[in-house]
């Protein structure tokens, strides 16, 4: 009986053993590269029986000796920031994906909206789609994975899950300085966020928050309106509105030149609504506030960036000096276009009291030159 055991207890050995050594010799992860590899020869071959270029011919030819002696090698990134015990991982991050996903063009083609922005070979996969990176297998490298767009969506139950991707994004980025909240415009999908129009805003803040939206829409959405009847406006060239677009509408796309409305209205501030209008719809109406008050990390109204910088308007007011047909001070009307209408008419009813000055400036508006 023991020696039946014994063999029996043997056999399993071997064959354990030889299981083992065919998954060293052939692992999961390589049959991907075999087939991978296999239909980037076949098309260089077909590209080949229809090319007569010589120097095609020969790129191509070196491409295909490449091809039929491919390496098959287990791909990674090390990825940036610090990953030790006390965030409940092994060392340093390391994201494996693309060893079975070895088809960058694929991927690229099925990522272009969210690729330009986070690059693979900086921001890895996990950081949208979960799993487990540094895995090989796929059981384990799949579990707990967010496969497309719809199961990423169904992750967000609160605006926690946001944040910490948020988070995620900043450690992971090249830039020096990045913070959380530069990330504020992508959703959970690790797409820019889409812009929803004051009137999705106004359907519930009209009654909510009635005076900031009635003095804001009085003013601020009309900004864009007053502009337009600027006569640098009028006659400036596409190039020189677009610096007015820049400040004077939401959501303008610098790349396009296009912006999503006119004026200066909600999403302007508290940036594109998709992602809290989503959990007030949900009648998750603090997480959504959660996102739409905005933070001080994200405070970008002056500074360098923002619309309230120095120097901002110098385009004006070199357009009104030139000018021959315009008061010079005129730069200043469309704004403040009650003071400088009250000025005028005041001037030209006081023109002969005691103390008027005739070489005073036009409107009681001080300048520094």
């Amino acid at each position: 009986m023991k020696k039946k055991l014994f063999l029996l207890s043997s056999i399993l050995l071997l064959v354990s053993s030889l299981l083992w050594v065919k998954d060293m010799l052939e692992p999961e992860w390589k049959q991907y590269q075999v087939e991978y590899y296999e239909q980037q020869r076949k098309a260089v071959e077909k590209k080949l029986q229809t090319t007569s270029d010589e120097k095609t011919v020969a790129d191509l030819e070196t491409k295909l000796a490449k091809l039929q002696k491919p390496k098959y090698e287990i791909k990674q990134i090390l990825l940036k920031g610090d990953y030790g015990w006390a965030q409940q991982s092994n060392g340093q991050k390391t994201d494996r994906c693309m060893t079975c996903h070895i088809d960058e063009a694929k991927l690229t083609a099925s990522h272009e909206t969210v690729v330009k922005e986070f690059p693979f070979d900086i921001y890895g996969c996990t950081v949208c789609h979960g799993g487990s990176g540094r895995s090989l297998d796929e059981e384990h490298a799949h579990h707990g994975i967010f496969k497309h767009k719809r199961a990423m969506r169904q992750r967000l139950d609160h605006a926690d899950d946001l944040f910490d991707m948020w988070n995620e994004f900043a450690t992971l980025s090249l830039e020096e300085g990045a913070e959380w909240a530069s990330y504020k415009n992508h959703t959970i999908t690790g797409e820019k966020a889409i812009y929803m129009g004051s009137g999705k805003c106004m359907r519930c803040h009209t009654g909510l928050t009635a005076p900031h939206v009635e003095r804001w829409k009085r003013v601020k959405f009309e900004s864009f309106n007053v502009i337009k009847e600027a006569p640098d406006y009028i006659k400036g060239d596409e190039d020189y509105r677009e610096k007015c677009y820049e400040c004077h509408t939401t959501g303008y796309n610098k790349e396009t030149g296009t912006y999503e409305e006119e004026g200066i209205t909600c999403e302007a501030c508290h940036g594109p609504g998709e992602v809290y209008a989503f959990f007030m719809d949900r009648g998750q109406a603090t997480e959504g506030q959660k996102i739409a008050k905005i933070t001080p990390a994200y405070n970008k109204c002056g500074g360098t960036e923002g619309c309230h910088r120095s120097r901002r308007h110098e385009m004006r007011v070199k357009f009104f000096r030139d000018s021959k047909k315009h008061d010079d001070y005129e730069w200043f009307k469309p704004k403040y276009k009650r003071i400088v209408t009250e000025a005028l008419e005041e001037k030209k009813s006081g023109g002969d009291e005691e103390g008027y000055d005739p070489t005073a400036p036009k409107h009681r508006i001080r300048f520094v030159r």
